[in-house]
């Protein structure tokens, strides 16, 4: 990762410190053959749940990770902001209760 990588992720763990968990547990999807690592849906979570990281695996070669799901509230900002489609929040829950 990168120092522009790095401070990102710096952020989100200073953002999270200041935050208590979800009372609500949310389902976070991520779509890693989708992600670029740009880094959008780390900058705009208002809790620090999520983290960049090196990931061989990934085309680019950084990809996102759930760092601390219990810190999601749902407010799917991650997901309004990936511009790859790459991350679901309660995507399949919703669809269970037909508001999808």
């Amino acid at each position: 990762m990168d120092n522009e990588e790095k401070q990102i992720n710096t952020a989100a763990l200073e953002t999270r410190k200041s935050k208590q968990p979800s009372k609500k547990e949310n389902v976070i999807e991520l779509v890693t053959q989708y992600c670029k690592g740009c880094g959008l849906c780390v900058d705009s979570c208002p809790t620090g749940t999520l983290v960049l990281e090196d990931n061989i695996e990934s085309k680019f070669g950084i990809s996102v990770r759930v760092d601390a799901p219990e810190y999601c509230i749902g407010c799917k900002m991650c997901e309004r902001r990936c511009p790859d489609f790459a991350i679901f929040i309660n995507h399949e829950h919703e669809i269970v209760k037909g508001k999808k």
